[in-house]
């Protein structure tokens, strides 16, 4: 195997570790004293997590991890996304499928102009296109109020109502 020549490379072990835009590695590769009281107090939480279920545990994980700038293991994520599956409810989800088919409508009419069509015209290509979408299909001045929605949402820094989150499937009872 060839060795790289980069003076930053520090090993085959440690390449999935993501890089800023100089080349330092993102996340902390600790000393050996640093990350084995890390280990022993990341164990300590995720006990205190699986036997009592108190969220502390998992906000405390969750700052001491981001404290040593060590990737998120697998148990925390997980006790994450059952904290928030807990919270998240109906509204929720019907603001996120909501926002969802703005954002289609949205992309539609942006894809139609960036081939050239005019606004007109692309509201229409846009109307054209969904029909066969039973969420998303509208008419062209519908089509268009959630294109300038969208847009406003957009350029005023409100992009975050288009985020589209992870549908956690519910085991059957």
């Amino acid at each position: 195997m060839r060795q790289r020549r980069d003076k930053k490379y520090l090993g085959p072990e440690y390449e999935h570790i993501p890089r800023d835009a100089a080349g330092d590695p993102v996340f902390l590769i600790l000393p050996d004293g640093v990350r084995a009281s890390f280990e022993r107090k990341m164990a300590n939480w995720k006990a205190a997590w699986l036997a009592t279920g108190d969220p502390l545990a998992i906000s405390s994980a969750h700052t001491l991890t981001m404290l040593h700038r060590q990737v998120s293991p697998l148990w925390l994520d997980e006790a994450i996304l059952s904290l928030t599956d807990k919270r998240r409810t109906k509204i929720h989800a019907k603001r996120a499928i909501e926002a969802a088919v703005r954002l289609i409508r949205y992309m539609a009419v942006r894809d139609a102009r960036a081939s050239g069509l005019t606004w007109d015209a692309a509201y229409e290509e846009a109307e054209r296109v969904l029909a066969t979408n039973p969420a998303a299909k509208a008419q062209a001045d519908t089509i268009k109020q959630a294109y300038q929605e969208v847009k406003r949402d957009l350029k005023t820094g409100r992009g975050g109502r288009y985020f589209t989150p992870h549908q956690r499937k519910r085991p059957k009872p």
